[in-house]
């Protein structure tokens, strides 16, 4: 193995966990500073003093295999929360969740545009900039209220179905806007690509239904946890290769699987060995990596030189974010803290940001605007650090006055949970 790939990995592990400890100290969540720690060995600071590090971003093989371990690690990190999510609980918040979706995407959206429109953006880029004013980053949002302690709450409950409604639609959208890009004809782009989103939730029920009583006797039979990990692992690849089939990215399969799985093994001897096992593999070395690869793609000389657009677009996608957000959390009865927290968590854009910009640049939609990029990917950068304090600040104070309850609603083990029994 390459000497240089095991310094990399070294150095990237030691600065997130070193970061994630320093600002946990200051009461903040510890994906802040591996966001930060991305920052710090990219090339806006160390990339300046030590050239030789340019390998660990810069295009090439290296790059590549980080790259890939940060999306193992994204993946692994849905699935790990999918095993802590009931659902149950995403079902009961699933009305106020699409509600909070919907305006949650149309008044951030309508502010792109105009935007966009203000600084000579038209056509197909004008249309996914209002995309990524509304996007949502799930898996950053559920990795944040894991680093709280707050999966399993009503609020946590609310945030995770709006934040999957919210990414589910607009990977919709940008399909379309890709296929019309492309050449192909956008009403046939967008029946295919619905009909794949439909197959896909079709798969997953019918594999609760028929499989799941059958994977409950065998992990009940096994004696080993690294046994039932493997099954853990396997049901997870299985679902997100079938996701990415249809068109979705291939964590909310991985995601999927989790919650799947959560009902099957929950009261089983061997499942504490399982979550033991993900949470050290994820949380202790995949997904720091992914958290600090973000911060690698930060160019600040580009947004310097257009920095009145990023200030409009960064007001956009957080207050157009929140502000439609707490409305429609208001209106469904919320207390106003309680509101402002769903929005300040909604505003985080992360992942699926960078996921969206990535494939806009590739496939030629920022052509002769390539400074587009580097300003979606501090927007989203900005955003998801700014979501955890305020998300923080908004719900502590819910939670003394006695708004915001942190009670988890009791589930039954196993299959008393989705109405299978052993």
């Amino acid at each position: 193995m390459d000497l240089m790939l095991l310094v990399y990995v070294l150095l990237i592990i030691a600065f997130a966990k070193a970061l994630g400890e320093a600002v946990s100290r200051i009461n903040q969540p510890p994906i802040v500073g591996e966001l930060l720690a991305g920052i710090v060995l990219g090339p806006f600071i160390l990339g300046r003093l030590f050239v030789g590090l340019h390998d660990m971003w810069e295009p090439g093989s290296r790059s590549t295999f980080m790259g890939q371990l940060a999306d193992l690690g994204m993946l692994f990190l849905m699935l790990y929360v999918g095993l802590e999510f009931s659902p149950k609980l995403i079902k009961a918040s699933s009305w106020l969740g699409t509600s909070i979706a919907a305006v949650g995407i149309a008044v951030p959206a309508v502010l792109g545009v105009v935007v966009g429109l203000a600084f000579d953006l038209d056509g197909l880029t004008l249309a996914f900039m209002a995309v990524a004013m509304a996007v949502t980053a799930l898996p950053v949002t559920i990795r944040i209220l894991k680093d709280m302690d707050v999966i399993g709450t009503r609020t946590s409950g609310t945030i995770v179905s709006a934040a999957l409604i919210t990414d589910i639609l607009l990977l919709l959208v940008l399909a379309i806007i890709i296929g019309a890009w492309e050449g192909s004809a956008t009403w046939s782009t967008a029946v295919y690509i619905a009909v794949g989103f439909a197959l896909f939730f079709v798969f997953a029920l019918l594999v609760g239904r028929l499989i799941v009583p059958h994977l409950y006797r065998l992990l009940r039979w096994m004696r080993t946890g690294e046994a039932a990990f493997a099954v853990a692992v396997g049901m997870a690849m299985l679902f997100a290769i079938a996701a990415e089939r249809v068109g979705l990215p291939g964590v909310i399969g991985a995601f999927i699987a989790g919650l799947l799985l959560r009902e099957t093994g929950r009261g089983l001897k061997v499942w504490t060995r399982v979550e033991g096992i993900l949470s050290g593999v994820t949380l202790g070395f995949l997904a720091p990596i992914f958290f600090v690869l973000i911060g690698f793609s930060v160019k600040f000389e580009l947004v310097a030189e257009h920095l009145l657009l990023f200030v409009a677009i960064l007001l956009v996608a957080l207050v157009g974010k929140v502000g439609g957000t707490f409305l429609v959390a208001k209106l469904g009865g919320l207390s106003t803290n309680e509101s402002m927290a769903i929005g300040s968590m909604m505003m985080g854009k992360g992942a699926m940001e960078l996921v969206f910009a990535q494939i806009a640049l590739e496939v030629g939609l920022f052509a002769g605007r390539e400074y587009l990029f580097s300003l979606l990917v501090l927007m989203a950068f900005i955003s998801t650090i700014l979501a955890p304090v305020f998300f923080k600040l908004y719900y502590n104070r819910g939670v003394v006055a006695g708004e915001i309850s942190t009670q988890r609603p009791v589930m039954h083990e196993a299959y008393g949970d989705i109405g299978l029994s052993p």
